[in-house]
């Protein structure tokens, strides 16, 4: 009887597994799609095929859903963020990294995300584009604060390569980058139809060279 259920046990477990990941590629990609906000658990259930009170069972409220999904991805992409700021600092002495560097460093992980690691990751970063958009108007417990060690890791290096910019003029600066990516991953395609073709913000090398050169030049000359 024992040997019997072993692997009734694990099927179960499996299907358990299974029915989770389901509901969470339903989420991402409704959330990433319509926001939190436009979201509700019943469009969670009918894309994913899974029994609304399934979703209840395993999660719970939907920002608990919410939670689950940006959990699923966060360590990854977080430390991708990561490996990308200290490849940049081993390619050459931290004191010859330029701005033009920490800039590719930082954008070049969010754009290639997007558009080049297949559609559950476009949907995750499109989804943290939202959550950005949405932020202060999320109940509290849905944590979207963990990104915070890798903002602090940048904003330290630009710190120590602008010595004659103000605090405040290197988090503007900073911002004006992240609400550009964010803008990008949302996939708006302004640029696309303002320059009638001209411009392909799908692009990824001319995406972050033109981001290099525009952003480097802000941070260099900030606002007084």
């Amino acid at each position: 009887m024992g040997a019997s259920a072993q692997p009734k046990e694990r099927v179960d477990q499996r299907r358990s597994i299974q029915t989770k990941a389901k509901i969470l590629d339903a989420a991402e990609e409704l959330f990433s799609l319509h926001g939190f906000s436009g979201t509700s658990l019943r469009d969670i259930h009918a894309l994913s095929g899974v029994r609304i009170s399934l979703c209840y069972y395993h999660f719970g409220s939907k920002e608990d859903v919410l939670q689950a999904v940006v959990d699923r991805r966060a360590q990854e992409h977080r430390q991708a963020l990561l490996d990308s700021l200290q490849a940049c600092l081993a390619d050459a002495e931290q004191s010859t990294v330029s701005v033009e560097q920490l800039v590719a460093a930082y954008a070049r992980p969010v754009i290639e995300g997007h558009l080049t690691r297949g559609e559950g990751w476009r949907n995750y970063t499109r989804l943290m584009a939202h959550l950005a958009s949405e932020s202060a108007h999320l109940e509290p417990r849905v944590q979207l604060n963990k990104y915070d060690p890798v903002i602090d890791a940048f904003v330290e290096q630009f710190r120590k390569r602008l010595p004659g910019s103000t605090e405040a003029q290197i988090h503007w600066g900073f911002y004006f980058l992240r609400a550009s990516l964010i803008n990008l991953l949302l996939d708006t395609q302004i640029v696309d139809h303002q320059s009638r073709g001209l411009c392909d913000s799908t692009d990824v090398e001319v995406v972050i060279q033109q981001a290099q050169q525009f952003f480097a030049a802000g941070f260099h000359h900030p606002v007084p």
